[in-house]
């Protein structure tokens, strides 16, 4: 599981830093790097200025209020400035004739910089620390330059960039270059730090990355994040430790029933995803790279939910989940005797001498006789169709993989050809929902598609779980930590 921040720890650390500091941000179009240079300005502690050839400064009020609303950041519009390299040339020419003094000579090198860069440092205070963005860099010299120069002592574009980091360099400075060239440059190893964005759609989903290539001075713990842009804000996923995964949760309260529909314990999984229809099933697919406790922490609510509401819970639970790590999420719900009255495990293998309320939870796996295979036993049979509370809805979570190990420890055969009917039985008798989960590339998943009213797939990728919707199709969210001051068990943050 994640956290969602404003910016990765690294770069609030690399932030703390004395000045002066230089940053590289760098990645093709269209991949946050305005969004990132102004989350970036909106989380330094001092003077701030956006010399942008991109926003103007009504764009930045209306598409990005939340930066205007923080105050304190000095535009200055690149792309209304004129002065090219050439009028540049002149000015140091004619002030070089006038002075015709060694001494201050070093002092006319900051008049070949663009005009907008040496009014950002007029108005900056050199005893207090600023940060000074410039978005974009190529467009702003790249302008300047104009036609290509071939009289000798003018400054190309690599003399400009490392003019422009010296005299920077020269004050409490952090500056930020934005550059739209993904390759390697001079300034990667002339600055203290490179930030790379990219986009990846392989899912068909577009998903956001940020690299941190260097952040010198600074320990870097997690060189990749996952970002969103959702609300015109940047905002990146952590990767959490294991045992976050592991903590009990608590199923969101349902803020308004709606008949013939089961709250799935979540508030952001039923904006995703909708409520789940009664009598009908749902179909979670993973990649076998996610965590099995990824998975629980998405189903965990659901079976919380109806619990709570009187509904009876069947679990068939695979080899990797014990049937003490269901009940303790039940023990802070209910009382023991609800317990034993609303929920069933079903295990593929006897566990020998359990405690006395486990034991009257536990029911026998399926077995195959010379009848042929009897995959629902009567009493898991007769426990769903039972009908709890009065409106209440009763829950089957069936474990693609408990069946496997059904079949390999008790001989029952499970096929593409019978298992739809199989899951239809599930939902005879009492209303009921029925959860299937597992492997994308498992024949016995491929055959309940078609069936699924709902549709959920998982990926793993650089330790974040991507959560996106077949049926309804709907963006990639990753799977992030919950929030205890609104209740949410987890969040699921869209990738935008």
């Amino acid at each position: 599981m994640s956290a969602i921040l404003d910016l990765p720890t690294e770069i609030h650390t690399f932030l703390g830093r004395p000045a002066p500091q230089t940053i590289l941000l760098r990645g093709p179009p269209g991949t946050g790097k305005t969004t990132l240079s102004l989350s970036l300005l909106s989380n330094f502690r001092g003077a701030r200025f956006l010399i942008s050839s991109r926003v103007s400064a009504g764009e930045l009020k209306r598409e990005f209020p939340w930066v205007v609303n923080g105050g304190g950041i000095h535009l200055v519009d690149a792309a209304s400035r004129s002065g090219t390299l050439k009028e540049a040339a002149r000015v140091v020419s004619h002030l070089g004739e006038l002075i015709r003094d060694p001494d201050k000579e070093e002092g006319l090198r900051g008049l070949w910089l663009p005009q907008p860069i040496q009014e950002a440092g007029s108005r900056a205070d050199a005893s207090n620390p600023c940060m000074v963005v410039i978005d974009s860099w190529d467009a702003l010299v790249e302008r300047y330059l104009g036609a290509p120069m071939t009289s000798d002592g003018l400054p190309d574009r690599g003399e400009l960039e490392r003019l422009i980091l010296d005299q920077m360099g020269q004050g409490p400075v952090f500056l930020v270059l934005v550059v739209e060239r993904s390759e390697r440059s001079q300034l990667d190893y002339l600055v203290n730090a490179v930030l790379e964005t990219s986009s990846d759609g392989q899912t068909g989903r577009p998903e956001r990355w940020l690299h941190l290539r260097k952040l010198r001075g600074t320990r870097i713990d997690s060189p990749i994040y996952p970002f969103t842009l959702e609300g015109a804000r940047f905002q990146c996923i952590a990767p959490m430790p294991r045992s976050v995964l592991s903590r009990n949760v608590r199923p969101e309260v349902e803020p308004d029933p709606v008949p013939g529909s089961l709250w799935p314990g979540c508030s952001d999984f039923a904006a995703a995803f909708g409520r789940l229809p009664v009598g009908r099933i749902t179909l979670i697919e993973r990649d076998l790279s996610v965590q099995t406790k990824a998975l629980v922490l998405l189903v965990r609510p659901i079976a919380g939910h109806v619990a709570r509401s009187g509904g009876r819970v069947l679990h068939l639970l695979p080899p990797d989940i014990g049937a003490e790590e269901v009940l303790r999420m039940y023990r802070e719900l209910l009382p023991a005797e609800q317990i034993v009255r609303q929920v069933r495990i079903q295990l593929s293998a006897p566990l020998g001498e359990v405690p006395e309320e486990m034991a009257k939870t536990i029911i026998p796996p399926p077995v195959s006789d010379d009848r042929g295979t009897q995959p629902r036993t009567p009493e898991a049979a007769r426990f769903l169709r039972e009908a709890g509370q009065p409106g209440s809805t009763n829950l089957s979570i069936v474990w693609i993989s408990a069946l496997r190990a059904f079949a390999a420890e008790r001989g029952v055969v499970y096929s593409p050809e019978t298992l739809p009917g199989q899951a239809l039985a599930y939902l005879s008798g009492a209303p009921a929902h029925t959860l299937f989960i597992g492997p994308d590339d498992d024949p016995l998943v491929a055959s309940l598609r078609t069936m699924a009213a709902t549709r959920i797939r998982l990926k793993s990728s650089a330790g974040r779980v991507f959560v996106w919707g077949e049926q309804p199709a709907t963006p990639s969210y990753v799977l992030a930590e919950g929030d205890e001051s609104t209740g949410k068990p987890y969040r699921l943050l869209r990738v935008v």
